[in-house]
């Protein structure tokens, strides 16, 4: 079957819950009063959240007074040990020192599910989104817990993920991808290699001034916290086939596969077959559950346990993001059972 006549493109089929009735993922936590401040209410509080958070994977603070971006940035404060005020992959907003735009995406697309930075070799292990205007229909961010995840894809399909890990090749071109400069914070190219090669990252400059990486990582980690099994990375968003069936088409009849915007194989150099995502997509979406934005809502995930996709909107939709407590790839134990 064509992996681009699955109904999964819209994921419209992923299972759209109302948080609170009577299930754990992601975790509704609401105050006793409607419109508590939210920073005094976690002075008391962190705690409680920090630990639902090591249990459920994600968390969604809701009814809480948070009117605006610098509210929602004194809760991230709040909810991180240390924020990341230079973050790569996403936009920084002038206005704020932690906090991004979500990414840019055509409304009609969805953004498909990854864990935040698993390409890279430092990444966070929270994640916040802040709902600052809900004037929209569609757009949720549905998300899957990794570690059940991995059990619905069961032992034999995630080994060769296991054993091999994977290999993502990244190329930076202008005006399909942030810009080199961008995603490093320098226009210093021995300043990227220097980075590189103190991170295990090869880099290739090309002719036309554009720059190619290729940064190996697991497929699946132990969780720290858990020592569960996660099944962690950003294949979906990087594998060519998970494009839409023209698109890459196109890419591939002009492009090898290492001159491909992103792409991703596993760690041996192998291609992973496109039956093999296709499955992955199947299972991701089939096991995954969306919730309904309202304004103010702060949905804060454990990176390591949870991924997240985006849905297809219209209208005013605005998602602003915080990420924080950053750990080396390095440190995270691969493997699985």
């Amino acid at each position: 079957m064509d992996i681009s006549s699955l109904p999964e493109w819209t994921l419209s089929p992923v299972k759209h819950v109302q948080p609170g009735d009577d299930l754990s993922f992601p975790l509704l936590v609401r105050p006793e009063r409607e419109g508590t401040d939210l920073i005094a209410w976690l002075e008391v509080h962190r705690p409680e959240v920090d630990r639902a958070l090591s249990t459920h994977g994600a968390v969604l603070l809701r009814g809480f007074r948070v009117p605006d971006e610098a509210a929602f940035e004194r809760a991230a404060r709040a909810l991180c040990s240390a924020l990341e005020p230079r973050y790569g992959d996403l936009v920084k907003r002038e206005s704020a020192e932690f906090i991004y735009d979500a990414t840019w995406y055509p409304k009609d697309r969805a953004i498909l599910f990854h864990n935040e930075g698993a390409h890279t070799p430092e990444l966070p292990t929270r994640q916040l989104f802040f709902c600052g205007r809900a004037d929209f229909t569609g757009g949720e961010t549905p998300i899957v817990d990794c570690r059940r995840l991995y059990r619905a894809l069961g032992p034999a399909f995630v080994r060769p993920f296991e054993s091999k890990g994977l290999l993502y090749v990244r190329n930076f071109i202008r005006g399909v991808d942030v810009r080199w400069q961008d995603f490093f914070r320098t226009d210093d190219r021995s300043v990227v290699e220097q980075r590189c090669r103190a991170q295990g990252v090869e880099w290739t400059w090309k002719k036309d001034g554009s720059l190619r990486i290729a940064t190996r990582a697991p497929a699946v980690i132990r969780h720290p916290g858990t020592g569960e099994p996660s099944f962690f990375n950003q294949v979906l968003l990087h594998h060519v086939s998970c494009l839409d069936a023209k698109t890459a088409a196109a890419l591939r009849a002009v492009l090898a596969p290492q001159d491909l915007p992103r792409n991703v194989c596993f760690g041996d150099g192998s291609p992973i077959p496109d039956e093999t995502i296709m499955e992955v997509l199947k299972v991701t979406v089939q096991t995954a559950v969306r919730f309904t934005w309202r304004l103010g809502d702060i949905a804060l995930l454990d990176n390591l346990a949870t991924a997240h996709a985006r849905s297809p909107f219209e209208g005013d939709r605005q998602i602003l993001v915080a990420v924080g407590d950053i750990v080396s790839q390095r440190s995270l134990r691969p493997g699985g059972a």
